[in-house]
């Protein structure tokens, strides 16, 4: 389930950037940039048994830049992420990044684990620590 992210949860988002090892010391990871209205689309990715993800998107150009804050393992089991992920949050940024006449979608990580569940999405490195999903153009016959 997909849902807008509000003040209630900057909290949580604080709590998770602190516990993240790949966000915690990055002065640009406020907990402010998820909430909704930023960017181009903000929300967060929940299951039954509560939130997984927040998810930023920007315009870059022709490019969606995809941010995204992670639950800590303590709360959020990599099952429970990756069943969210694959079901509802990845087809959904696909479906309104081409909705909108975007060419790809583009992440930054550091994170070794990320980094290749993201290389199964089709994914690939375009040089330093960004990795991005580019579109097929349609063919036209």
């Amino acid at each position: 389930m997909l849902n807008m992210t509000t003040a209630e949860h900057l909290p949580q988002i604080a709590a998770w950037i602190q516990a993240d090892s790949y966000h915690k010391d990055d002065p640009r990871n406020q907990a402010e940039f998820l909430l909704s209205g930023q960017g181009e689309m903000t929300f967060l990715i929940q299951d039954a048994e509560g939130t997984l993800c927040y998810v930023r998107l920007d315009r870059e150009g022709d490019i969606l830049r995809l941010a995204t804050q992670f639950g800590p393992e303590s709360e959020v089991s990599k099952r429970r992420l990756v069943k969210g992920l694959l079901g509802e949050g990845i087809p959904f940024i696909i479906a309104f990044a081409r909705e909108n006449g975007y060419k790809g979608i583009v992440f930054e990580s550091t994170s070794p684990s990320l980094i290749v569940f993201m290389d199964k999405q089709g994914f690939k490195s375009v040089g330093g620590v960004d990795y991005q999903l580019t579109f097929e153009e349609p063919t036209h016959v």
